[in-house]
């Protein structure tokens, strides 16, 4: 009987130290602009006008492109004004580069023209209050030239009492 016990608990700690051996934690590798991704809620407002043109807070995204040391990040809006565009971004700045133009993939044959913007780490306010980071873009598009558009808004939390 001392015998049994003994190789279940040889057994026992075996186990425990396979689990153990297992659970390395793995590095954490960024792309070189995680900082400035993410979902935001945002509005439109034609530039100098307190009034947005978007009634609601629209959801759009940044996330890196398929090179992990690239100075551009993808910027899109499926709901509001649909764009799909390549900004140029100075990443340690937070800063989006001016650009006279780049496609826009979600409306073929028409362009974005990027004027300025940035990311404010800390310096926006979810709908409940959280602390989160702020964006602002100033931009023209191709199909409505000569209208400067600001778009400005908060970081998504993920909360559900933050979500519009």
């Amino acid at each position: 009987m001392i015998k049994s016990a003994f190789n279940w608990g040889l057994l026992l700690i075996l186990f425990v130290a396979g689990l153990n051996a297992c659970s390395k934690k793995p590095d954490v590798e960024y792309t070189a602009t995680y900082k400035m991704s993410g979902e935001w809620f945002t509005r439109y407002y034609e530039t100098g006008n307190a009034t947005p043109v978007s009634a609601t807070y629209r959801k759009i995204l940044t996330y890196n492109t398929s090179d992990p040391s690239s100075n551009q990040i993808w910027v899109a809006d499926t709901l509001f004004w649909p764009f799909r565009s390549k900004f140029d971004v100075d990443y340690p700045n937070m800063t989006f580069k001016p650009v006279t133009s780049t496609p826009n993939l979600s409306e073929p044959g028409q362009t974005i023209k990027v004027y300025e913007g940035k990311v404010l780490p800390n310096m926006g306010h979810s709908k409940s209050g959280n602390i989160v980071d702020s964006i602002y873009l100033k931009v023209e598009f191709s199909d409505d030239a000569g209208t400067l558009y600001e778009i400005r808004g908060h970081y998504r939390t993920g909360f559900q009492e933050d979500d519009y």
